[in-house]
């Protein structure tokens, strides 16, 4: 039975973009757990889409609810899965959310990191404003942080690496990724 590719990595790496034209290419259903979080918390507590993003979540309640409330989401999807491989992209936190076991990320399916450089990834968040979770008077030296914490964590669950470049053809990169997941046997050629 083929199995689920996931997508790990730091925030705006490409994950959900890769994983949509990967999903796209491969006829399979994308998922995204930082919606799949929000669709969960709007059902549980009614509230609004504007509301249940992972952004106002965790400045509504703090770190812990949100981790905790994440670790529901991925295990209640879990649980549920259709039997059906999916093409999935976890939210930059999840690999090191401390509620979720080692083993519970590797039943998701074939961990793909996407690494990309501090820098890179840095710009790309700041573009669409400082997040809760870098609010601080030097957003940059958090980050750095947040980002040296977590890279060793993606590479102990990775089962492939895949490096993206600064400024990556999305088209081109996909390819690089669907020929990665090939040579490695997670795919067969079409």
């Amino acid at each position: 039975m083929d199995k689920n590719i996931v997508f790990l990595g730091i925030k705006h790496c490409g994950k959900s973009t890769q994983g949509q034209l990967l999903s796209a290419r491969l006829g399979r259903q994308f998922l995204d757990t930082d919606e799949m979080l929000s669709q969960s918390y709007m059902r549980e507590y009614g509230s609004s889409r504007e509301e249940s993003s992972p952004r106002e979540i965790m400045k509504r309640h703090g770190e812990e609810f949100f981790r905790r409330f994440e670790a529901e989401t991925i295990r209640s999807y879990q649980q549920n899965a259709q039997p059906e491989p999916v093409v999935m992209a976890l939210g930059g936190g999840v690999p090191c959310n401390e509620f979720l076991s080692t083993a519970e990320l590797k039943e998701l399916g074939v961990l793909v990191y996407l690494a990309i450089d501090v820098d890179t990834a840095f710009k790309r968040i700041i573009s669409h404003g400082v997040p809760p979770f870098l609010q601080s008077s030097d957003p940059y030296s958090k980050f750095t942080a947040i980002y040296e914490k977590r890279s060793p964590r993606y590479c102990e669950l990775a089962d492939i690496t895949i490096a993206v470049p600064p400024d990556p053809v999305k088209s081109e990169l996909n390819d690089d990724i669907y020929n990665t997941l090939i040579k490695n046997k997670v795919l067969k050629a079409i």
